[in-house]
């Protein structure tokens, strides 16, 4: 298998996915590898996580912000409104 970089193939745990796909018979060839050591990779999967997280609070906080606009105006289906 072949990836342009690792953050393609997966934002964190690509070393799991190697030894994974390895089992079956898979090597992964990165074409354009980081030139990163231990601490400074760690600290980007660290980043990568918290982004991911934090995207998805804003994302659960934003639904229910528009969930609680639409029963106020009487839109939604559970403000009793008209159907």
């Amino acid at each position: 298998m072949r990836v342009t970089h690792e953050d393609r193939l997966a934002r964190f745990g690509v070393s799991w996915l190697k030894r994974l796909f390895a089992v079956y018979g898979v090597t992964v060839e990165v074409l354009h590898p980081k030139k990163l050591g231990g601490r400074d990779e760690l600290l980007e999967d660290f980043a990568s996580v918290v982004t991911t997280f934090a995207g998805r609070l804003y994302g659960m906080r934003s639904a229910q912000n528009r969930k609680r606009l639409l029963t106020e105006s009487g839109q939604c289906g559970d403000g009793g409104g008209a159907a």
